[in-house]
Order: C-alpha cells, then sequence, then structure tokens
C-alpha cells in the first residue's frame, strides 16, 4: 500500500532553528521556483565586477560537476562560434586617425591646431580602444594579427605626421605612442609562440621593427623594446660577462681606430619621406 505522505512546501525544508537548509541538502528546488526567481537577481549579478562574476561562478562549478560541465560547453560553442566568423578588418581606423592627423586641421593655424589637440587625442584614444575591445584573447588569430599591424600603422602615422604643430605635441607629450606600445604589448603577450611566429613568416614583424627608425624611438617610444623582447626575447648586453674593472675605463681607450669611427647608419635607417599618403603606411 502506498504511503500517503503529502508534499511539503518549500519554507517546510527549513531547519528546526528556523535557518534555511544546509547547502548539503540534494533535494532539488520545485521547477515552479526555479521559474520564480528574484528578478533583482539578475540585476545584482549584472552590477557585479567581471572579476568577482567569474570567481563566484569558478567556486559554484568546483562544487558542481554538472554546472562545470555546462560552463565548457559554452565556452566551447562561444569559440566555435568565433572561429566561424570572418576576421575584423580595422583599416577604418587607420583610415580615419590619418585623416584626422594630417588632413582634418590642416588649414588651421599652429595655435588653433595646439588647441585641437584634446579632440586629436580622443580620437587616437578611441580607435585605439575600439580595436582592442573587437582583438580580445579568445577572437581568431587574423583578428588579433589584424589588430597589431593597424596599431603599428597608426603609431607610423603619428610619427610622420606632416602637420608639424600636431606631431610635435603628440611626441612631445609621449602617452599616445606609450598606450599604443602597451596595447601592441598585450596582444603580443596574448600570442602563442606559434602565432608568433606566423606573424614573422607573414612579413608583418618585420614592419613592426622598422617602426623604430621613423623616431628617436628609445626616447618617444620606449615601450617597443618590450614588443621587441616579447617576440623575440630580452637582447643580449654587450657589457654582460665583462670584468667589473672595465667599466671604470673611459670609453675608446681599448678600442682600435676602426671600431671608434662613427657607424654608417644611413644604409639601415631610410630617409623620411616628406609627403606620404594612407596606402605608404601600408
Amino acid at each position: 500500500m502506498a504511503s500517503s505522505s503529502t508534499k511539503r512546501s518549500f519554507d517546510t525544508y527549513a531547519e528546526d532553528d528556523g535557518n534555511e537548509p544546509s547547502s548539503s541538502s540534494t533535494l532539488p528546488l520545485p521547477k515552479k521556483t526555479r521559474s520564480d526567481a528574484d528578478p533583482a537577481l539578475w540585476d545584482m549579478i549584472s552590477s557585479l565586477p567581471p572579476l568577482t562574476t567569474s570567481t563566484i561562478l569558478w567556486q559554484i562549478c568546483a562544487q558542481d560537476p554538472k554546472l562545470a560541465e555546462l560552463v565548457k560547453t559554452a565556452h566551447d560553442s562561444h569559440l566555435a562560434e568565433e572561429a566561424s566568423k570572418p576576421p575584423e578588418n580595422f583599416d577604418n581606423y587607420s583610415k580615419d586617425c590619418w585623416h584626422t592627423l594630417n588632413m582634418k586641421y590642416k588649414r588651421m593655424s599652429s595655435s588653433k591646431q595646439y588647441n585641437m589637440m584634446g579632440d586629436i587625442v580622443a580620437v587616437l584614444d578611441r580607435s585605439r580602444e575600439a580595436i582592442m575591445d573587437k582583438a580580445g584573447p579568445d577572437t581568431r588569430w587574423e583578428t588579433r594579427r589584424n589588430a597589431l599591424d593597424i596599431l603599428r600603422k597608426i603609431s607610423k602615422s603619428i610619427m610622420l605626421c606632416e602637420e608639424q604643430q600636431i606631431r610635435h605635441e603628440l611626441m612631445k607629450d609621449g602617452y599616445a605612442l606609450q598606450q599604443f606600445a602597451d596595447s601592441m604589448l598585450e596582444l603580443t603577450n596574448g600570442m602563442t609562440e606559434e602565432e608568433k611566429d606566423r606573424y614573422k613568416d607573414e612579413g608583418l614583424y618585420e614592419k613592426l621593427v622598422d617602426l623604430q627608425n621613423e623616431c628617436d624611438w628609445e626616447t618617444d617610444m620606449e615601450g617597443l623594446r618590450d614588443v621587441y623582447e616579447a617576440f623575440d626575447g630580452p637582447a643580449d648586453d654587450e657589457d654582460e660577462g665583462g670584468e667589473g674593472d672595465d667599466d671604470d675605463e673611459p670609453s675608446g681607450l681599448n678600442e682600435s681606430p676602426e671600431s671608434s669611427a662613427p657607424k654608417d647608419v644611413s644604409g639601415s635607417t631610410p630617409p623620411r619621406k616628406r609627403v606620404f599618403s594612407v596606402v605608404e603606411l601600408s
């Protein structure tokens, strides 16, 4: 004979002392309760910092293998969706920045160009941030490759800006170029060694190295050093391993006349062009 136990409401599952049931309870929540979740909870979750949300979700998955599998499935689905998308093309940002630097304020006097520097920097910042937003670590390789190359092109546009007042202010401040170097480093650090090799095989790293020829990069864009090291590792220090006493000797005492003579760098550093176009930045 079947037992005639009656259904208990959610409230009756409370402990004898009036507290809510412990997390060890294996009784599932009624379906009606799941659909009646407090709508305000979604707003609370949405307002949490991403790291906090990720931490909570990770802790929940550590306790529930089924939820962990759900997260893995969602992640795999996201990767498959990203892989099926065409790579992002960021050429419009490069052209917009070039136009802003070279054409938009061309007819203005130097003093008026100076007053517009806030707007010019804002265009550069918005373009860089938009590129980085679309080239996250989970995006396909071609998108991240395009992003890094366009950041290089915009940096070159700044260095070769034809409007001398605008170029002077940007190079003197150094903030804009450093921001671009930081973003390029972030993209490079997100690459695997195989992806870095692909970047080199496509000839894009060579263009990135050529960027140092367009300015006094150790002063104007020092962050390039970190980008190069991310690709190739730290540069070998020629002074490393030498005797300490040698550092105290005046330079040139032990050098031959040939070694102390100025080196001809004309072959390695191409002359800067006075007039250039968007096409020349590629």
